[in-house]
């Protein structure tokens, strides 16, 4: 990299850790240009699709993700499918360094007897449907009379 050129950095996903990622780069004294690469047509991620819409507190975390792509100083590249659109090779031609922000979109399989039976669904399945997720259907099969929630299921390293 030449001293005459500010750092190029991409970041793949442009949910609460990314835009904060962006936002810690744009304030160090490294001179830097940062382009968010987002899949969806907005940002904002799980705060956008994994919040309930009757947490309105806890959504309010947009205004300062709002504000910090308001500055100008970071570039927002929407509706660009990593993968698909753009891969790994891509963005080393172009870019210094590449920072991955994605979320997970699959529920982790849980080693439960029973659980594919009909009627057992993931968290994630349920809260991206919730949450009116773009890429998951707007039905649901509301049928059931009593449910149970099981998890917390952390990993970690």
């Amino acid at each position: 990299m030449s001293s005459s050129r500010p750092l190029r950095v991409a970041i793949v996903g442009a949910g609460p850790a990314g835009i904060y990622a962006a936002d810690i780069l744009s304030k160090t004294d490294v001179e830097v240009s940062i382009d968010l690469f987002e899949r969806l047509p907005v940002p904002f991620g799980l705060v956008r699709y994994g919040v309930a819409p009757d947490h309105p507190r806890i959504k309010q975390i947009i205004v300062a993700l709002h504000k910090v792509l308001a500055r100008g100083d970071v570039r927002l590249l929407a509706n660009v499918d990593y993968g698909v659109d753009l891969k790994l090779d891509d963005l080393r031609q172009f870019y210094d360094a590449v920072i991955f922000s994605t979320g997970s979109i699959r529920d982790a399989a849980l080693p439960i007897e029973g659980i594919d039976l009909p009627g057992s669904f993931g968290a994630a399945d349920f809260v991206s449907w919730y949450d009116g997720h773009p890429d998951v259907p707007r039905t649901w099969p509301l049928e059931a009379r009593e449910v149970a929630v099981l998890g917390a299921v952390v990993r970690c390293c």
